[in-house]
């Protein structure tokens, strides 16, 4: 019998919900600052998604205050949760299910690239901008040893604070033969 779709699938490989993580990563939103952030999704629409990721668990509401007889929500999302597809769920996902999830990132970071170079902010913040591919050499063992290492040295930028610049980090490993 088949395992069911993870709540990865279900929640986190729709477009506009993985929009609305991207735009929280690292930060807290108001849901006004996430309809700034994307206009081109219906107002409706956004309110749907951001209840489901909440209801998920992805994103939490921190705190809410009155405004004009209605409530404005802050949202924050734990990073480590939508960090990485854990081994279970990714044994229940399908060849094509990695395959969308793999392009949705890419076709994300693209994206995300195009809308810097599109706003000018390129050459003013050159010294933040990277991309490097690299081949690693470990033993299974030596992979955990670097997941951990590495996720206790960047856990100290994981959140917002004044004087910092945002930087978005992207990271894919893949198993070459």
């Amino acid at each position: 019998m088949e395992e069911s779709p993870t709540p990865v699938l279900d929640v986190l490989l729709h477009p506009i919900r993985w929009r609305i993580v991207q735009r929280v990563l690292g930060r807290e939103v108001t849901t006004t600052d996430l309809r700034r952030d994307l206009p081109d999704v219906p107002t409706t629409t956004l309110y749907r998604h951001v209840a489901a990721l909440i209801d998920a668990g992805y994103l939490t509401v921190v705190r809410e205050r009155k405004i004009r007889g209605t409530t404005e929500r802050t949202l924050s999302l734990d990073q480590t949760k939508v960090g990485r597809i854990d081994e279970r769920e990714a044994r229940a996902m399908t060849p094509d299910q990695h395959r969308q999830a793999f392009l949705m990132m890419l076709t994300r970071l693209a994206a995300d690239f195009d809308r810097v170079l599109d706003n000018g902010d390129l050459y003013p913040r050159l010294h933040q901008l990277g991309y490097s591919q690299l081949a690693l050499y470990m033993a299974p063992e030596d992979l955990e040893t670097f997941r951990t290492s590495f996720e206790a040295l960047i856990h100290p930028y994981l959140t917002e604070s004044p004087g910092k610049d945002r930087i978005v980090l992207s990271l894919f490993s893949l198993p070459d033969s």
